[in-house]
């Protein structure tokens, strides 16, 4: 059991340092520095690899961490409400609502404007007007829900790393 408890920490530790990572380079390296290269910038990006990567870790991560809580909480009330226990459970509420942002709406958001972008693409002019009315509008919410995402995967890993110092 003792095996199994450290590959579970383990697999959460690793994944959830890359998700909360890449989160962070992604919205304070890469896209500025996108946003500065103007127009096309995005492009230089590998954001399917990215992607993929990501949502891979968001999983490990989230699934070794519902695991490793039951286990380690057995959902015991006087557990859950110990200074422990409160630091762990706002840390995986935080992770789960991290995770489930980007799985009900970065993730499809992104491959929308993908897409979208492949169609503009294809046609090999600019976007016309309604295409550029919604590439405007999936950006702009792939910027919101990308944004809270990194804050709510970075306040999980706050909390999980503090919780025994609460």
């Amino acid at each position: 059991m003792q095996f199994i408890l450290i590959i579970l920490r383990l697999i959460h530790i690793a994944a959830g340092a890359f998700w909360a990572g890449s989160a962070l380079m992604i919205a304070l390296v890469l896209l500025p520095g996108v946003r500065k290269a103007g127009p096309g910038g995005e492009r230089a990006l590998p954001m399917a690899a990215i992607s993929q990567a990501m949502s891979l870790a968001s999983l490990l991560t989230t699934l070794s961490g519902l695991l490793l809580y039951g286990w380690v909480s057995r959902f015991a009330w006087g557990w859950i409400a110990s200074p422990l226990g409160i630091g762990f459970t706002i840390g995986s509420l935080a992770g789960l609502a991290a995770f489930l942002l980007g799985v009900l709406s970065t993730g499809p958001t992104a491959r929308k404007l993908a897409a979208l972008g492949g169609q503009v693409a294809a046609a090999g002019g600019p976007p016309k007007p309604e295409q550029a009315a919604e590439l405007g509008r999936l950006q702009a919410k792939l910027a919101t829900s990308s944004t809270w995402s990194t804050i709510l995967a970075t306040a999980a890993l706050v909390f999980m790393a503090i919780a025994r110092y609460l």
